[in-house]
């Protein structure tokens, strides 16, 4: 008999709580899912202190239909990368607090305890960090569906990224500096950690395109996703939004190396959007893989990339920006150096004023 990797698709129009809650249990019937672990922690994408209706991180009236439809402890974390371990004003922006508090969920930190774990990438060992309380307790993944500037897209196996502390996940991308040795990464990360996902659950009513994950363009979609495979459940949200799977540097990878499983998709079955902006690296990261162009661009390196830019007019100066650099190129008085610069974007993702733009590099407007 052929196991199914099967993913739920239901139209959600607005973030009204009796709706969600309703389209939520519904979710659950189509996937069997009947039971739940005593204990379970939810992990939205709390990138960064920004307002629900910015469509930056899960919305949290999720969360409280959760609270509703399960009956055992529910904990909800993330440890964004400048948050430290006080992560109170995130929770508060973000709208977790006062749901946690109504809702009878416990919020923690996945700072703190961690342990150490080592993949293999591409020859390349890699050591790192997962946080204790992702390792004792089963995850209900939560994450926002929005492009990015390094994985094209970001939804479920993207968010488990999250699973390790703060500025580590800083230091790996340093240590993977190229968007195809991320995206390699991802992949190892996630199969090195997908037994601690219970269930994925994508918020994809209000998503962001354009220049995500955090300062891109919010529009309209619609629908909540739904599926135990982390792996299938991006590859309906990536062909949702018109995407190939060979146009997510992540999926590709993962099915030139692994292969994806088979999958059907229940509820409904919506046309992918029309007009998607995709993130400006995504043409970027095609052109990379032109073999006709791809020994002049390697030997160009980080010339030929999407690049960190300060506007000073906007910066509030909260020094986000060089809490997160992995490789300290963002001076006291708020110089981003070139050469140290990987162009890893962390200050970008992390900026709450928006002070900081992610463009085109020189040569990358030329051959793009």
């Amino acid at each position: 008999m052929k196991i199914y990797a099967d993913v739920a698709v239901l139209a959600c129009p607005g973030y009204q709580a009796h709706d969600v809650e309703v389209k939520i249990r519904k979710l659950f019937e189509l996937l069997g899912q009947k039971e739940f672990p005593p204990q379970l922690l939810l992990k939205p994408n709390m990138l960064s202190a920004r307002l629900p209706e910015e469509a930056v991180t899960t919305h949290p009236v999720i969360l409280a239909a959760l609270g509703k439809i399960i009956p055992g402890r529910l904990y909800a974390g993330d440890c964004p990368p400048s948050a430290g371990k006080n992560p109170g004003k995130y929770w508060e922006t973000c709208g977790y607090r006062d749901i946690a508090d109504s809702a009878g969920i416990k919020l923690v930190t996945l700072e703190g305890e961690s342990t150490i774990r080592t993949i293999t990438v591409s020859r390349k060992n890699a050591s790192f960090p997962v946080s204790n309380v992702v390792l004792n307790l089963p995850v209900l993944n939560l994450p926002k569906l929005k492009t990015h500037n390094v994985t094209v897209l970001t939804a479920a196996m993207k968010n488990t990224y999250g699973f390790i502390p703060g500025y580590p996940k800083s230091l790996l991308h340093a240590k993977f500096p190229e968007p195809e040795s991320f995206n390699a990464f991802l992949v190892e990360f996630y199969r090195a950690v997908r037994d601690r996902i219970f269930f994925n659950l994508v918020d994809a009513v209000e998503i962001m395109e354009g220049n995500g994950p955090a300062h891109g363009i919010k529009r309209q979609f619609g629908y909540l996703i739904a599926g135990k495979d982390a792996l299938t459940v991006d590859v309906v949200c990536a062909r949702l939004l018109g995407f190939d799977i060979n146009d997510i540097p992540f999926l590709r990878i993962y099915k030139e190396k692994y292969g994806i499983p088979d999958f059907r998709i229940l509820g409904d079955n919506p046309e992918p959007l029309e007009n998607f902006n995709s993130p400006p690296a995504s043409l970027l990261i095609k052109t990379l893989r032109n073999p006709l162009l791809a020994g002049l661009l390697s030997i160009l390196g980080k010339r030929f990339a999407i690049i960190p830019v300060l506007e000073e007019a906007k910066c509030k100066k909260c020094m986000a920006c060089i809490r997160v650099c992995p490789q300290k190129a963002i001076s006291d008085d708020l110089k981003i150096n070139r050469k140290k610069c990987i162009n890893c974007l962390c200050c970008y993702e992390v900026c709450p004023e928006g002070a900081i733009k992610a463009v085109k590099s020189k040569i990358a407007k030329f051959f793009v």
